[in-house]
């Protein structure tokens, strides 16, 4: 988990915005839709914590107490989008 693919989405860019500032080691781990049909789909609920390094290096092992989460909407992730282009 040495990068954080989620840090690379528009989600996950608008979530680490409203987050900011996070730990080095934050990443983000988790995002789902909130909606029970794709048409509601205009939030998307992101989580991240801190992981620490294990004995082979690897950011693998979980902080506790250091979940966070945040609501990004459909907006957010298109302005993280043109600010970014």
């Amino acid at each position: 988990m040495e990068t954080d693919l989620f840090a690379e989405t528009s989600f996950g860019r608008a979530a680490l915005k409203k987050l900011a500032p996070v730990p080095e080691n934050f990443r983000l781990y988790s995002a789902e839709w909130l909606g029970k049909k794709p048409e509601e789909w205009n939030e998307m609920r992101v989580t991240g914590r801190v992981f620490r390094a294990s004995r082979s290096g690897c950011l693998d092992i979980p902080v506790a107490g250091t979940i966070q989460s945040v609501i990004v909407t459909r907006d957010e992730m298109r302005a993280v989008d043109q600010i970014s282009c």
